[in-house]
């Protein structure tokens, strides 16, 4: 059975879904960004043979070879970062129902940028037991949890670029 994860911005009373992870029964792990345009779904996935790329519109791009997402991985290897703010989360209208999703990685509004994208941002890491997920200076990281559901664990980290490009 696949397992689902949900990146979810809690604004008030709602709960805006962001992004959504699945891990499917052959080990691919998906990142998905919920959107309602026919043929876009853009999303990134890392798949069990250790291939990885991002897709949008049936065009992947960024394609890489990895190692294989299985129980021999080792280390750390960063399937996607994206910037988050407060006016995205909303505009995806999208309410996150945490009853459909094995984890919810709630991010509270007051976290993220709330209009300017590229100052914090969620990055989707598989790492094995114990690993680090890819690096950030850790002043910049603001919240971190780890899915351990399966090997490799997933890693979710929101942090603040501006701490990490600062002068």
């Amino acid at each position: 059975m696949d397992t689902r994860f949900a990146i979810a911005v809690r604004d008030g009373e709602d709960l805006w879904l962001y992004l959504w992870i699945k891990r499917d029964t052959k080990g691919d792990v998906y990142v998905f960004w919920p959107r309602d345009e026919e043929g876009w779904n853009p999303h990134a996935s890392y798949h069990a043979p250790g291939r990885s790329h991002q897709k949008s519109h049936d065009k992947a791009f960024f394609p890489a070879a990895r190692q294989k997402p299985d129980a021999a991985f080792s280390g750390t290897e960063q399937i996607v970062t994206t910037p988050i703010d407060l006016r995205s989360a909303r505009a995806t209208n999208k309410p996150c129902v945490a009853a459909k999703y094995a984890g919810v990685f709630e991010i509270p509004a007051a976290e993220i940028s709330p209009t300017q994208p590229g100052r914090t941002a969620v990055a989707i890491d598989l790492v094995s037991p114990g690993a680090p997920p890819c690096v950030y200076p850790e002043t910049a990281v603001l919240r971190r949890h780890v899915f351990t559901d399966a090997l490799p664990h997933i890693s979710i980290s929101l942090w603040d670029q501006s701490v990490m490009f600062a002068a």
